[in-house]
């Protein structure tokens, strides 16, 4: 490889400079380009990026105009067509009557019929002289070439009294494709507006072409069948105070033209989206081929000049910017504004700059190979010396199992002590190795396992590949075909083995502890509860004196004592009883439809003795036409009595308290709110925590074991219902529940009751 003052010449990975003019290159593929428009080649390449810029950018109709199609359906009810123009003057009478404004016809009147077919619509013309437009032709004669004659076929004129004359001509492009239409026609010296621009209120001077905006869904438009208007049977709220294109849409009639978008399609949808375009000022203009040109031009010197010394990952990514404004920006000035920008000739000049820089590019490519060979040697060679000094073993055979490579520490790790030499089997070497050969095809990856050595027991982790390897890979010489090979990969991992051993091991142990301590938490529980519900009663009857009076006053003060210590001892021991019973799963949830107004005037008065004690203000707010909800009333209680029970404690004598019930969409929202000192924002996250207590000394002015909110947030996970906490210093304190769903099906709801169940558990449990 050529050296440069001791470090890698990385001239190669440049592009060569070209030996000619820096404008050579762009002059030439400029030339090249107007040669392309010469043969009409972009005209296609602009046509189709305006259809591809349709399909992109789609538009609604006014919805002031309605097609009333002579379809199918109409010609089966109607027989023989053409038909009598009787039928005519009763549709424009039935339009006429449900208050439709303006009616065109996209039909040949230009001949007369039967004096009284003739006499009956001419009167319904007459009904609303100026409201009716009937069509002018315009088509070339028979006679081809310079003979060829533009004639005019106009309504009959008996007609033309009380109607208004538009000209309904649609000319294709010489592909045959309609792309655009017209405001207006010269007609005998002077111009007369077209369907389109007569429906949408254009002046006739306004005689220049536009392009259709095929954008707009034509589907979408309002349609009613002609036999319907003709039966009167249709919505006047259809037609009224709307305009009425009617033609021919049934495929047997002829009326059919090739549209960008809409393939083959009727004339009078043509027509409707002229109408649509004017009216939505979305006919189209397109740029003046100039602009294209002069931007194809800047874009080959951009491009080519010096393309060729410039990083193919640069290169890449102007194209890619170009491309992306080439049809970005067209995309964008369409979106926003009737025109048409063509880039067909700066599109096909980044293609010719993109060919050009691709055979210089390989050109450079065909002189890097030697090098590249080269190089690839020198890495083979270095790639040698990585496997056989690896760290793990490595074992390479051929599609047959003949060992090609084998290093020293596979060797080592499988204690082999012979030599490797051609054609030896890996069966061969290592008997008690499974050989993969003939296990699978192709590249993929066959097998990982594990096995112990058989002679120290180490635990060995082997990887199995089998790859193609192909001969341009194998570029230090051309006569070698592909290779199919077989790469071993073992590695000891014995210590690892004992480590992920002892952790199962340690993690089994904490599980089994786990489970000894819940059962011992409520085997302890239920033994404390039996006697401390006799002491609670013994206390009961000293402090009530149900065998007489005292001798001694402080006999009834010590047994309130007794009472009052035992309740707070029975709180605690029911508190654990839940923490065992929610750590081993065992709590199945009972739904029924419950009434949340009647649990929170429940959970009041069970807290009544509290309340008064500390002279605190307690109030219930449940939303207005709250329904029942379908819960486990036990668990809706036990939130609530931990909530409020929490709210006691803690806010203090004279404290204001509420309890709120609302409807949150399909949630329900439960807050306790209370106005006491508040917590500590940082402290939040962990109140949930089992034990855990804000304020943790020995001496602190709360009593409880911080089992209340940790309980409280455990119940609501019974119902999928999250608690979050809102609190700072001196700002109070709100406990929030959100039941998700509890709203989503009230179809059938019941009423429920949050009567019953056990006073006493309730405000046990409140406060631990």
């Amino acid at each position: 490889m050529p050296k440069t003052g001791g470090k890698t010449d990385k001239s190669i990975w440049r592009r060569p400079r070209r030996a000619a003019g820096s404008f050579v290159a762009p002059v030439g593929l400029f030339l090249v380009l107007l040669a392309l428009a010469g043969f009409g080649l972009i005209e296609p390449m602009n046509n189709a990026l305006m259809d591809a810029r349709f399909q992109l950018i789609k538009r609604e109709p006014t919805g002031t105009l309605v097609l009333v199609e002579i379809d199918p359906e109409s010609i089966r009810e109607e027989g023989r067509w053409p038909w009598p123009r009787e039928r005519y003057a009763r549709a424009v009478r039935n339009l006429e009557d449900a208050g439709a404004s303006l009616i065109a016809f996209d039909i040949d009147f230009s001949s007369l019929s039967d004096l009284e077919n003739d006499a009956a619509f001419a009167a319904a013309l007459e009904r609303r002289p100026g409201q009716v437009i009937l069509p002018v032709f315009w088509q070339w004669s028979s006679r081809r070439g310079e003979s060829a004659e533009l004639l005019k076929t106009p309504p009959n004129e008996k007609f033309l009294k009380h109607s208004i004359v538009a000209s309904v001509t649609l000319t294709a492009e010489k592909n045959g494709v309609l792309r655009r239409g017209w405001r207006a026609i010269e007609d005998d010296g002077v111009y007369r507006a077209t369907l389109a621009g007569v429906l949408a209120g254009i002046p006739a001077d306004q005689h220049d072409t536009f392009y259709i905006d095929f954008g707009i869904d034509a589907d979408k438009i309002e349609r009613l069948s002609f036999h319907d208007v003709l039966t009167g049977n249709f919505s006047s709220e259809t037609v009224r105070g709307k305009n009425i294109m009617i033609g021919a849409t049934a495929l047997e009639l002829g009326d059919e033209f090739a549209a960008p978008v809409l393939g083959v399609t009727s004339g009078v949808i043509l027509h409707a989206l002229s109408y649509e375009s004017l009216v939505q000022n979305r006919a189209l203009e397109r740029t003046h081929p100039a602009i294209s040109l002069a931007l194809a031009a800047l874009i080959l010197i951009w491009l080519s000049r010096n393309a060729a010394e410039r990083r193919v990952s640069k290169l890449v990514v102007q194209h890619a910017f170009l491309l992306a404004a080439l049809i970005g920006v067209p995309l964008g000035v369409q979106a926003i504004a009737p025109v048409s920008f063509d880039v067909g000739f700066a599109l096909a000049a980044q293609i010719l700059a993109i060919l050009y820089v691709a055979g210089a590019l390989l050109n450079h490519r065909a002189r890097q190979i030697i090098s590249q060979r080269a190089r690839t040697m020198r890495l083979q060679e270095l790639a040698g010396i990585v496997i056989r000094d690896n760290a793990d073993g490595v074992i390479v055979t051929d599609g047959s199992g003949a060992v090609e490579l084998c290093n020293k520490r596979a060797k080592e790790l499988l204690h082999i002590d012979r030599k490797t030499g051609h054609k030896i089997k890996i069966t061969d070497l290592v008997p008690y190795f499974p050989s993969l050969a003939s296990q699978g095809t192709g590249r993929q990856k066959i097998v990982q396992f594990e096995f112990k050595a058989p002679t120290n027991g180490a635990i060995l982790e082997v990887t199995a590949n089998r790859r193609i390897i192909s001969a341009e890979k194998m570029q230090t010489s051309a006569s070698l075909s592909a290779s199919e090979l077989v790469v071993y990969t073992i590695r000891d991992v014995s210590a690892r083995k004992r480590i992920e051993e002892a952790e199962r091991e340690a993690k089994e142990a904490a599980i089994a502890a786990d489970k000894m301590k819940t059962q011992l938490i409520s085997n302890m529980s239920h033994e404390l509860r039996t006697p401390l519900n006799g002491v609670l009663g013994f206390a009961e009857i000293l402090k009530t004196e149900a065998f007489g009076p005292h001798a001694a006053p402080e006999y009834k003060e010590f047994s309130q004592n007794i009472h009052e210590s035992g309740e707070r001892l029975l709180r605690i021991v029911n508190n654990m009883l839940n923490v065992a019973k929610l750590d081993a799963g065992d709590y199945e949830l009972s739904k029924d439809y419950a009434s949340i107004a009647e649990l929170f005037e429940h959970m009041i008065s069970g807290f009544q003795r509290h309340i008064k004690k500390q002279n605190t203000n307690v109030v219930m707010e449940v939303q207005d036409g709250m329904p029942d909800v379908l819960v486990d009333l036990n668990v809706m209680k036990h939130i609530t009595a931990y909530l409020l029970g929490n709210a006691l404690k803690f806010a203090g004598d004279g404290a204001q308290i509420s309890l709120r019930a609302m409807m949150a969409g399909p949630d329900l929202l439960l807050e306790v709110e209370d106005n006491g000192p508040g917590v500590e924002p940082a402290l939040l996250p962990r109140l949930t925590e089992v034990f855990f207590q804000g304020d943790s000394s020995l001496n602190r002015a709360h009593e409880g074991a911080g089992l209340g909110l940790y309980l409280a947030s455990q119940f609501a996970a019974l119902h999928d219902a999250v608690l979050d906490f809102e609190s700072a210093p001196g700002k109070g304190f709100i406990a929030r529940v959100r039941f998700a769903g509890l709203f989503a099906d009230q179809s059938a709801p019941r009423p429920g009751s949050a009567g019953g169940g056990s006073d006493a558990q309730d405000k046990t449990a409140a406060t631990g």
